[in-house]
């Protein structure tokens, strides 16, 4: 049985592992003084060293790392107070700015000691905004991908894989990739299979509003999503026109909605399992018949 914690411990995970690259990077570093005259008023009194070609290859691993982790947790707070505006965007910008080490930075200390003091502090703040963060009644949450649902229907195939208790989140792009399966599938097959998971998630209407969530069997729910991804926010990389990138966004904002829960995506396909990979998303392949 799958064993993953919720998306709010596990970012809490990343972070962790952030802290320690970083370190790594700063222990590889070097601070040193500027040597201006005493007229020079306003000038930042330190500058980091030049950096080696591997410390610099580092330092760029480290800056897409922080800029990972970033656009996960901005999705968290999507109305964020001011106050959680100003952690993230503090935190974040020196993250940033010290890994990217441009001119005329003020933040800089004087010792790589002190330097790891204020990353860790900064890190810090941004794990304490998970106090913000609601817990979720459903521990695990799972979308399916339309491969997988054409292969098997039955939403409650999972349960040996997720446990007895999950809600399932059928998505626009998927009930819109099915409806184009049932017309235009490549083979009869395919066509009657796309028609049979049809007919399957429309019977589930007769056991309520499918728009707010309907019992499937046993404690395993259903609900129709509604709600499309949009640009803002996003990892740069998805593209909306590519149908597995808008599952993929589709997937993360849901998660990011519900941090307390943690997200699965039943799916097979190795490319898709790749994106989601990438935006710390785990998935499931349906089980075997018994």
């Amino acid at each position: 049985m799958a064993q993953v914690g919720s998306y709010r411990e596990r970012l809490i995970v990343d972070l962790n592992d952030l802290s320690a690259r970083y370190v790594e990077v700063l222990d590889a570093s070097a601070i040193r003084p500027h040597n201006w005259d005493r007229g020079f008023i306003g000038f930042p009194h330190f500058y980091w060293a030049e950096s080696s070609p591997e410390l610099q290859v580092r330092r760029m691993t480290l800056l897409a790392e922080v800029k990972d982790l970033e656009t996960r947790i901005r999705l968290l707070f999507p109305h964020a107070t001011p106050e959680v505006k100003g952690i993230l965007k503090e935190s974040f910008g020196l993250l940033r700015r010290w890994v990217k080490r441009g001119t005329g930075d003020h933040s800089i200390p004087r010792s790589l000691d002190e330097a790891k003091v204020i990353a860790q502090k900064s890190i810090d703040d941004l794990k304490s905004l998970a106090d913000f963060l609601p817990d979720d009644e459903w521990r695990v949450r799972l979308v399916v991908d339309t491969n997988t649902l054409v292969d098997n229907p039955d939403l409650t195939a999972y349960a040996s894989v997720l446990g007895p208790r999950y809600m399932v989140h059928v998505l626009p792009v998927v009930l819109r990739e099915l409806d184009d399966l049932k017309r235009a599938g490549r083979t009869t097959e395919l066509r009657e299979a796309a028609k049979k998971a049809d007919r399957r998630l429309k019977g589930l209407r007769n056991n309520g509003d499918v728009r707010s969530g309907v019992r499937v069997q046993g404690d395993i729910y259903a609900v129709f999503e509604f709600i499309e991804p949009q640009e803002d926010g996003l990892p740069s990389w998805i593209d909306l026109s590519v149908p597995d990138d808008r599952l993929v966004a589709s997937a993360l904002l849901l998660q990011s909605r519900q941090p307390g829960s943690n997200v699965h995506v039943a799916t097979g396909d190795l490319n898709l399992q790749n994106k989601l990979a990438a935006v710390g998303l785990p998935f499931v392949e349906l089980p075997d018949s018994p």
